[in-house]
């Protein structure tokens, strides 16, 4: 899944354009009349260093490759559902070009990076304890290319490269401890799209999504719990945000004053990836293990909010959305799949957040937190008979992002949104009387495309 439906796109369709430096005026007379300063042009190109901070979500699955060539291989899967933090460096050049479409001009670039990424997690299977698969990642490096549209302060953009990712995948045996380890780099590529805005005095702040793909891993053998194990699918996701100090002229122009105050309606597109784990709830050994669901899929929905322009670089707001949610995935158990599978089939998602947003004029940088509510059915059983349970969750949401001027009184903005939905109580397995409870947790990244209701509308000439 590429998740991320980029505020490139957004931007492209802006009719913007940049503000000339006004002439002197020069008198053919003695006496001359003093001209208004020049006005320093908005330039990308040169290069930068900064630091990002951010989350990392691990999407990976391993099978036994063994089946169903042999008689001994397992016909189900384990499902990692890990997520932690990253952060670290980048060093990147960039060149604005003296042409572009609608309005804005091309940025074309190239950007490193390397940090710490830690989405480690140990899974137990449901129903053999003997077996914990866990998977360590330590550090994520990437070199990529760059290309956007800019109107000035803000950059919209899409990247795609090489990735680098150290990691540590083990087989391990529960009762002897005995451990099947490989631990190298694997390389692949990455995709994804981001926002970068200036701040003034050389300074910029951006927000990135990234899908990271890593292809195949080793196949371990553990001989003390007789299982095979190779991860065939490790797919990670990372939201960064991050601050650029740009070198080189042109990064110091004015900033315009904006009116961010007031009602607002909108549109909210992206992508969504589950973490969702499930545990055993009944007395009887062995399913002491997890069942983990790592489905993927879109959401796309409205919003409705209002702004409030607390002192000059401060603006408070409250938000709220509805949107469609669609993931839909049924993971098997390795060592029964026939008898413990796990679903998860999400309808809507609603949140009611509050927001805190620093102005810099053409954009808000904000965090943002409150209540979430997921419409979503679930099922558990075997593959002859399942039970099912249709629940509306109630839980939390906190995160991130950032909010720029296209035209008027329009506006764009890029956001990750972490939520925690809880769990809806135990469900019992329609074909052997075992019973779940799942930890619903959810990653979104939306983009969305704003209108504000305000008499004052957005300056958008730069």
């Amino acid at each position: 899944m590429r998740s991320r439906i980029t505020t490139f796109l957004l931007a492209s369709v802006a009719a913007m354009t940049a503000q000339s430096a006004g002439a002197a005026d020069f008198s053919t007379t003695p006496s001359y009349k003093r001209s208004a300063p020049p006005l320093v042009a908005w330039d990308w190109t040169g290069p930068y260093v900064g630091a990002f901070v951010g989350v990392g979500v691990s999407h990976s699955r391993s099978h036994d490759p063994r089946f169903p060539n042999t008689a001994n291989g397992l016909a189900g899967d384990l499902e990692h559902v890990g997520y932690g933090l990253t952060a670290g460096g980048t060093l990147g050049y960039n060149y604005q070009l003296n042409w572009g479409i609608f309005g804005q001009r091309w940025v074309v670039g190239l950007e490193g990076d390397i940090g710490a990424f830690d989405t480690a997690r140990k899974v137990v299977d449901w129903n053999d304890p003997r077996l914990t698969y866990d998977t360590k990642t330590n550090w994520l490096a990437t070199a990529r290319a760059r290309v956007g549209l800019t109107d000035g302060p803000n950059l919209n953009y899409v990247t795609a490269g090489f990735a680098a990712l150290n990691l540590k995948d083990s087989n391990i045996d529960t009762t002897t401890g005995t451990a099947v380890t490989s631990s190298k780099t694997e390389t692949g590529y990455v995709l994804g799209s981001g926002v970068e805005t200036m701040l003034g005095n050389g300074w910029s702040a951006k927000t990135e999504s990234l899908y990271v793909n890593v292809g195949s891993g080793d196949l371990l053998i553990n001989t003390a719990n007789g299982f095979q194990i190779q991860t065939d699918r490790r797919q990670f996701y990372t939201q960064r945000f991050g601050l650029n100090y740009q070198f080189g002229s042109g990064k110091n122009g004015p900033l315009p004053q904006v009116n961010w105050s007031g009602l607002y309606v909108g549109g909210i597109v992206g992508g969504a990836a589950a973490s969702v784990h499930g545990h055993g709830n009944d007395t009887t050994p062995p399913n002491v293990g997890e069942v983990g669901n790592n489905g993927q899929g879109y959401t796309a929905g409205a919003q409705l909010g209002y702004n409030w322009t607390i002192m000059p670089k401060v603006v408070v707001g409250i938000e709220g959305d509805v949107s469609y949610l669609g993931i839909d995935h049924t993971s098997t158990n390795l060592f029964n799949s026939t008898n413990t599978l796990y679903g998860i089939d999400t309808s809507w998602i609603a949140t009611l957040r509050g927001r805190v947003a620093y102005n810099t004029g053409p954009a808000l940088i904000y965090a943002t937190g409150g209540g979430a509510w997921v419409n979503m059915k679930e099922k558990f059983g075997t593959t002859a008979l399942t039970n099912s349970a249709s629940r509306s969750l109630a839980g939390w949401t906190v995160g991130g992002g950032i909010e720029t001027v296209l035209w008027g009184n329009w506006s764009s903005k890029t956001e990750y949104l972490y939520v925690d939905a809880g769990n809806g109580g135990p469900l019992a397995n329609g074909g052997n009387g075992f019973v779940i409870t799942a930890d619903q947790k959810y990653h979104l990244f939306r983009s969305g495309i704003v209108y504000r209701f305000n008499n004052n509308p957005l300056n958008a000439r730069f």
